[in-house]
């Protein structure tokens, strides 16, 4: 068995030296056919003898067992996105920020990298073990890809070399080269399988197979730009010397980076890879700039969206130029007309597009628009689609200009034009079948009643057989009822009859949120049950009560005032309180009351390690406080997280009571 064993460690360290020349140097030293050789034989000896496969063996990337789903798991530290700039006045402004903040320095040096169009993703390593792999989710959850990231030849299953923290978080782009994906969709042509709109595309479907033996097949490759050490060290002072040294640990980086101590050698680099990026055999869609000192990095902190000591200057995206056929005029839930151009299909960037929003009347009456126009069409940030100009010297004689409707496309009843004209809606509520279907659907969504199972589908389904003609019909639903739909079946017609039936059960703030009233979210719901508690005084409230809540104004109270003056939806509301298990506003505190937080106006800023921003909000609320966004006389309470910012120096001019979040999982503590 020694033998064995010495025989397995030799192949084993062969094989990571060779894919350490190769995915972390960029220099191969061996053909694929050899190394696929040498892979092979460790598999086999590791397949006849299991008791000696190790977690960091290179086998380990080949792909393991089925996953079940992908489980959510909560970053260590959030991963925010980047502020960005398409000009070299908005990177100006970015770093007018920053040197406003350290005046009395003279230089400061800018690392730039080249901005790859892949996935974000988390890498956790301890003691030098690939332990913990995530997608960026929504920057504080993510899923779970650990053993899809373990098949990525480039990602080190275990790092190598001297001061590997104990544990460290590594950051970077997984992404598919163009030659790959060019044979990845050559294949799934001739397998008759999906095919791939661009390389960041399938790059991302890679990443979430359920068969980790897929991802291993598909040439994943990664680059490292970030990192977060969990215990402070004086080891690295800079961003760049920080990517440099991580080569050696076997971490692999893009070549391409550079300190720049000037905006003119930051613009240099920029137009550099602007006309060389189509050359690489990855997509390129900008740079990124970041403060290079990681002492300066630490000062300047974080906002909710995106870390202050950095910038993504993106390139233009691409454009094309297409044929106008139509627009028509769609109508949202709340009633709101939005224009949408239909032309013939053009491909950018390997996505196929045949129609782009015009967002509303303002929009549409500026790019002046005829039937058959030649228009400039461009995918915004490389992802939504947009006219950004109409090539009028082609256009053709006596076309007809295309205008606004006045009545609804859909119900036929007067639009009603809201101030300055930019939005316009129709009134007509459940009457028009447009506002009808979308109502429905949301009512049921997760911004509603969270009735997951009841899809648009299965609810435009039951709107055209008629079988529902308004809410409350849902809830007097039959299984033989919805047994008369296509593909639903007696199992199925049961599944959803208790699906309606838990949703049944809600809170004050769903329910307001899931009636629709326009201009109120989940927010403006919270801030309503908040101060009503019961839907009854909501319905009975007068204009100027709902002025005087802190947070909505004239606007929202006047659309909300109306809502409840039309008796249909006032009855309507009634009858599904009848019906539904609304449950009153903190009613699960009534008590158990915090006096400092209870009816307390709280403002949070900062990272909190035990919480989600959104998660310690929802506690807050559930504890009867109010919640804001912004610092001011009014507020009595702010608690604060790591990497605070503004908030926190206006709180301390104020002298507002503070609270950490250590004092807070006391207070919690001593609740329970």
């Amino acid at each position: 068995m020694k033998k064995i064993q010495y025989q397995i460690n030799k192949l084993r360290e062969k094989i990571l030296k060779y894919d350490y020349f190769y995915h972390t140097l960029d220099k191969p030293i061996i053909s694929d056919p050899e190394y696929d050789y040498l892979l092979n034989q460790l598999y086999n000896l590791e397949l006849k003898y299991k008791e000696l496969i190790t977690p960091d063996s290179p086998t380990q990337k080949i792909g393991s067992n089925l996953l079940d789903k992908f489980k959510k798991i909560r970053h260590f530290f959030p991963m925010l996105s980047l502020e960005n700039t398409f000009d070299l006045n908005g990177y100006l402004k970015f770093e007018n920020r920053i040197k406003k903040v350290f005046i009395t320095d003279s230089k400061i040096d800018f690392c730039c990298e080249l901005k790859i169009d892949g996935i974000a993703v988390s890498l956790i390593y301890e003691e030098g073990i690939l332990i913990r792999a995530a997608t960026r989710g929504d920057g504080y959850f993510g899923e779970n890809i650990t053993q899809n990231v373990k098949t990525i030849k480039s990602i080190p299953l275990k790092l190598k070399g001297l001061n590997i923290p104990k544990r460290l978080e590594i950051r970077g782009e997984v992404f598919m080269l163009k030659s790959d994906f060019s044979d990845l969709n050559i294949q799934s042509c001739s397998d008759k399988k999906k095919y791939f709109s661009n390389p960041r595309n399938a790059a991302a479907g890679s990443l979430r197979q359920i068969d980790s033996k897929i991802t291993a097949k598909r040439k994943l490759m990664f680059f490292c730009h970030g990192f977060n050490f969990f215990k402070e060290t004086k080891f690295f002072k800079t961003h760049y010397e920080t990517l440099i040294h991580f080569k050696n640990w076997g971490i692999p980086i893009n070549k391409e980076i550079l300190i720049c101590s000037s905006h003119l050698e930051i613009f240099n680099f920029y137009k550099k890879f602007e006309k060389n990026r189509l050359l690489f055999n990855f997509d390129v869609d900008g740079i990124v700039i970041k403060v290079n000192s990681l002492y300066y990095q630490k000062k300047l902190g974080s906002n909710n969206k995106s870390p202050r000591w950095a910038i993504a200057f993106k390139y233009f995206p691409k454009e094309e130029i297409t044929k106008l056929n139509d627009v028509k005029f769609e109508v949202g839930r709340t009633g709101v007309i939005t224009p949408v151009a239909y032309f013939n299909p053009v491909c950018i960037s390997g996505v196929i597009i045949k129609k782009a929003s015009l967002y509303n009347r303002q929009v549409m009456n500026k790019l002046n628009l005829h039937f058959n126009d030649y228009i400039t069409i461009q995918r915004s940030g490389d992802v939504i689609p947009k006219i950004i100009n109409v090539i009028k010297n082609k256009r053709l004689k006596n076309t007809k200009k295309i205008v606004f409707p006045i009545y609804c496309p859909v119900c036929n009843s007067k639009l009603l034009i809201h101030e300055k004209g930019k939005t316009i809606r129709c009134l007509a509520g459940l009457m028009c079948n447009a506002q009808k279907k979308k109502l429905f659907c949301h009512f049921f969504s997760k911004y509603g009643l969270n009735a997951n199972g009841l899809g648009p589908k299965i609810i435009n389904k039951l709107i055209q057989k008629k079988i529902v003609l308004n809410l409350i019909d849902f809830f007097y639903l039959k299984e033989d009822q919805l047994k008369t739909i296509e593909n639903i079946g007696k199992k199925k017609s049961a599944k959803i009859i208790k699906i309606i039936y838990l949703s049944k059960r809600t809170t004050i703030n769903r329910f307001i949120c899931a009636i629709g009233i326009f201009s109120v979210g989940e927010v403006i719901a919270e801030k309503l049950s908040n101060y009503f508690h019961i839907v009854n005084n909501l319905i009975n409230s007068s204009k100027e009560e709902l002025e005087s809540i802190d947070g909505i104004g004239s606007v929202v109270a006047h659309n909300i005032f109306n809502y409840f003056s039309i008796p249909e939806n006032k009855r309507l509301v009634e009858e599904l309180t009848e019906v539904l298990n609304i449950l009153p506003y903190n009613q699960n505190i009534i008590n158990d009351k915090i006096p400092s937080i209870f009816n307390k106006n709280i403002v949070i800023t900062g990272i909190f390690r035990n919480y989600s921003r959104n998660e310690l909000q929802e506690i807050l609320i559930n504890l009867g406080a109010r919640v804001s966004n912004k610092v001011s006389k009014k507020t009595e309470l702010l608690i604060f997280g790591e990497k605070f910012g503004r908030k926190f120096l206006e709180a301390n001019k104020l002298n507002i009571k503070m609270m950490n979040e250590e004092d807070f999982i006391l207070l919690m503590k001593n609740m329970n």
